[in-house]
């Protein structure tokens, strides 16, 4: 929706739809640390991804803001494309080689 040539209002539903699908995922995967990481690691992991989620949540909005200040906002579609590549491949990376973790 957000990448459609449609009036604004389909772009700020897109956007509405992506933030509602979004928004459990970031507690979910804090919840689920101590499953992932073990238990003696979870509190520092558990820092690092708060960390990163400030850090994320300040840059990429700049980024975005700076691109589409300095273009067009025909390139939020596309910018969003390239983020979520790069989040799939950093996935990629993270879960190649991955042992499990007991308890």
């Amino acid at each position: 929706l957000i990448a459609l040539p449609a009036p604004a209002w389909v772009a700020v539903a897109g956007l509405l739809v992506v933030g509602f699908a979004a928004a459990p995922v970031f507690p979910l995967l804090t919840l689920t640390t101590a499953e992932r990481v073990g238990g003696a690691h979870a509190d520092r992991t558990i820092g690092l991804q708060i960390g990163a989620a400030g850090l994320g949540g300040a840059l990429v909005p700049a980024g975005i803001g700076l691109l589409v200040g300095r273009t067009s906002v025909e390139r939020l579609g596309p910018a969003l494309v390239v983020l979520a590549v790069a989040l799939i491949a950093l996935h990629a990376a993270g879960a190649r080689g991955r042992a499990p973790v007991a308890g």
